[in-house]
């Protein structure tokens, strides 16, 4: 397979006109079409991952949807659940809800037929995320306890198993965020140290991931008025991203940072970090992006009419 730098835009258009290509033959539905949807899936797995993480979330997705289309063609349902979900995620991030929703749910109804507990135990998390981010934290919990108990049910209480052991280090982080947000602190705090604790435990593969509760524990102290440690915590999710190139959360910590610089009167820093996280996420991350122009334009205002 040719070497791909999915940093530059031609290899990144590259891909998706092999994909483009292989899924015409899938669709034939001929003698080729296992082996093409082979190839195609090959190329998938190889840039799907440095694609997200790198950012390239438009790339992601219109790559993901051919590959999807492929794998309905050749009627393999495992791949097709897994990029439903995928797709869905993806949706989820770009405030397209309904269709996220849609996505999840027809991945989620694959995974029961097939009997994978472990694939649906991700499913129930990814719609206890969305529910919370349209502010529906009832039935959020309600998919959160559904995947806790699949996690308690086949982990046998250990982390051997890092399917498993990656469950039971995420749910406490999405966990602990519904609760900041519904006023519950202590059981917040409690959830989002053992979310970080387990992924350190999981040691350098996850490091990724941590990004997230060490987030969460800033903004945490920030609602608590603790600004020193909130910015502490702000400050490590930031070169932690900065380290393991993700620029979604990199994005995420800079608003936030604004956002502290903002309770301490430094409005011009606030201004010049938020410009920063709209430059981060760019096209691609586009509710962080939204969010930090918001912010930027209020404080632009606010500074307009004190002149």
């Amino acid at each position: 397979m040719v070497k791909l730098d999915l940093e530059i835009t031609e290899d990144r258009v590259n891909t998706l006109s092999w994909l483009r290509t292989l899924e015409i033959k899938c669709s034939r539905q001929d003698s080729e079409s296992d082996r093409s949807f082979d190839f195609a899936y090959q190329i998938w797995e190889k840039v799907s991952e440095q694609m997200w993480f790198l950012g390239y979330w438009n790339d992601y997705f219109n790559c993901a949807n051919i590959v999807l289309k492929s794998a309905k063609a050749v009627g393999n349902i495992a791949i097709k659940a897994q990029l439903l979900g995928e797709l869905g995620w993806v949706c989820m991030e770009w405030e397209e809800f309904a269709k996220a929703e849609q996505y999840f749910l027809e991945s989620l109804q694959t995974y029961e037929s097939m009997d994978d507990r472990r694939k649906q135990c991700r499913l129930l998390r990814y719609l206890g995320v969305l529910s919370h981010r349209q502010n529906k934290p009832d039935l959020a919990l309600k998919y959160y306890r559904l995947a806790w108990d699949l996690v308690a049910a086949n982990s046998l209480g250990e982390l051997a198993n890092e399917t498993w052991a990656f469950s039971a280090a995420e749910l406490p982080n999405v966990l602990g965020e519904l609760y900041l947000d519904l006023q519950d602190f202590p059981a917040s705090y409690r959830e989002l140290n053992l979310s970080l604790e387990t992924y350190r435990y999981l040691i350098n593969r996850y490091r990724y991931y941590q990004a997230d509760p060490i987030l969460n524990l800033g903004r945490w102290h920030f609602l608590q008025g603790d600004l020193e440690k909130a910015e502490k915590y702000y400050q490590e999710c930031l070169l932690l991203c900065e380290e393991i190139s993700r620029p979604d959360k990199q994005a995420s910590a800079l608003l936030n940072l604004a956002e502290l610089a903002e309770a301490r009167g430094m409005w011009e820093r606030a201004i010049e970090l938020a410009a920063e996280a709209e430059q981060v996420a760019n096209t691609e991350i586009r509710s962080v992006r939204d969010r930090a122009a918001r912010f930027r334009e209020k404080l632009l205002r606010k500074k307009s009419a004190l002149q």
